[in-house]
């Protein structure tokens, strides 16, 4: 595929995710039920992704990646996000002291680029990467913030993403929906190709 095509085809995929993601959310703001389990675990959290990030013992890591960033007010702002959130236990496969570098001062363009590369504009549910997965023969890409993008497949009725470094990280069942998005956790940390 030629790369014009490839781009178009991950924007067409991007604008199909946004597009299926607000008409979901205007069926739930109408007051119908939630379509997918995912959606009905989630249901009811409150406050914004950055937050919940915040609270949750198992992103203490990524919370200090975005902060180290400069990238707090991106996930409690108002406008809608989805962030894969590496695990504390993502954050021990890197190399040993790499996390600790990434953290100074000097790093924070190449943090920065990691952490947007986490991130992707509007809300995208578990729900709807396994039907763009599906029309895309397969596997579908979706655009970061950072403007690299995922790949996203299935494999063992997992939701699976590769970054643009070709690392894959395995999506746990849940996401956690909240006022400006949702978060989903994953296994592994994506690092600039």
């Amino acid at each position: 595929m030629s790369r014009i095509g490839g781009k178009l085809l991950l924007l067409a995929v991007s604008a199909s995710l946004a597009a299926g993601c607000q008409k979901g959310e205007e069926g739930n703001r109408s007051g119908n039920a939630p379509e997918s389990k995912g959606d009905e675990q989630a249901a009811g959290q409150s406050g914004t992704i950055g937050q919940a990030l915040a609270q949750s013992p198992d992103h203490s890591s990524f919370v200090g990646a975005v902060k180290a960033a400069g990238l707090e007010a991106t996930l409690t702002g108002s406008q809608p996000y989805t962030v894969f959130a590496p695990s504390n236990a993502a954050f021990q496969k890197l190399p040993a002291g790499a996390a600790d570098n990434l953290m100074q001062p000097a790093q924070k363009g190449q943090l920065t680029s990691i952490v947007t590369g986490h991130i992707v504009p509007g809300v995208v549910t578990a729900q709807d990467l396994t039907k763009a997965i599906e029309k895309g023969g397969g596997k579908a890409q979706i655009a970061t913030v950072g403007g690299a993008p995922l790949t996203a497949t299935q494999s063992g009725g997992a939701i699976m993403l590769a970054g643009p470094d070709g690392t894959q990280a395995r999506v746990t069942p849940r996401e956690q929906t909240h006022s400006n998005g949702v978060y989903h956790t994953i296994d592994t940390i994506f690092m600039p190709g």
